[in-house]
Parts: structure tokens; sequence; C-alpha cells
């Protein structure tokens, strides 16, 4: 497959599914896993909100170096479909955060509303009000889909982020 299609099937898939297994690795080597939402953009970054005292928060921000996986629950061997990558997490700074935000609240309308003032869940305004917008700039993708055949993969390796 062209690499512009292995690209627009990776969108697709970020687009369909909302919550990303994301790994770190923390200051003494311990590996941690966090499950975030996260909304992509056309460049295949991943925008996510969590809060820098977290324990995932604090490992990106020891080590921005992270990999992750999305998949949908309760498939059937046979038609298993995931994406795994690897990349550079980092807090959304400076005239990134803008598109952090749009993108995030874009797919995420609570959260817009939230942003925008206005009444949401209660249990998330104060959550959010310490949570700060991070970025996954993935540098390798593989998408996994047995639905084509068992074991397919394909693999996007894109610029290593600065």
């Amino acid at each position: 497959m062209s690499e512009a299609e292995t690209r627009r099937r990776a969108l697709l898939f970020l687009r369909e599914h909302t919550t990303l297994a994301l790994g770190t690795v923390g200051e003494s080597g311990a590996p941690a896993v966090a499950a975030v939402f996260y909304a992509a953009d056309d460049d295949l970054n991943l925008f996510f909100l969590t809060e820098e005292r977290t324990e995932h928060g604090r490992n990106m921000l020891a080590n921005p170096q992270v990999a992750g996986a999305i998949h949908a629950d309760g498939q059937d061997w046979r038609s298993i479909r995931g994406l795994q990558l690897r990349g550079r997490a980092a807090i959304a700074a400076g005239g990134e955060l803008p598109h952090a935000v749009k993108t995030y609240a874009g797919r995420y309308a609570f959260v817009a509303s939230l942003l925008a003032g206005q009444s949401g869940p209660a249990a998330l305004t104060g959550p959010l009000a310490r949570a700060r917008f991070w970025v996954l700039r993935p540098s390798w993708i593989r998408l996994i889909d047995n639905t084509v055949r068992f074991g397919y993969k394909e693999e996007l390796l894109l610029p290593e982020a600065e």
C-alpha cells in the first residue's frame, strides 16, 4: 500500500476511536500505562488532556518518549483492528495550544462547553481546570487489520518530533 493510503487509513482509524492506552516510563525506569481520550489532527498528531501531577504526566515531563495502542473492545480474532504508535509527548504551548484546543473541543462537545465557560459535567470542572493540553507526535505508526488477512500490518514512519 502507498504511504498516502496508509496515512489515510491511519487517520480514519484515529477518527473512529476515542481512547489511547498511553505507555510512559518513569525516572526509575518503571513502565506505566494510562487511558486518555484523544483527538487527532490531519497530521496524525494526538491531543489529550491530563494533569502534570498524574503518574503519566510526571513521566512525560521526565521522558517524552511514549508508546500507545488504540483498539476496539470485544473483537473476534478474525476482525481485530488496531493501531500501535511511538513518538514524543509534550505540553502543547505557544501557537500550538489554540490548535490543540480547537481540535480537542471539536471532537468532545462537553469539553467545548466547559472551555467556553458554559455548564457541563460538574465532576469535570475541577480536573479540567488543572489539566493541560498535550500533543503526542508519532514517529512510527503500525495499523493491524485482520479483516484484510490474519496478521496484516501496515507501517508508517513519520519525521521525528523535536
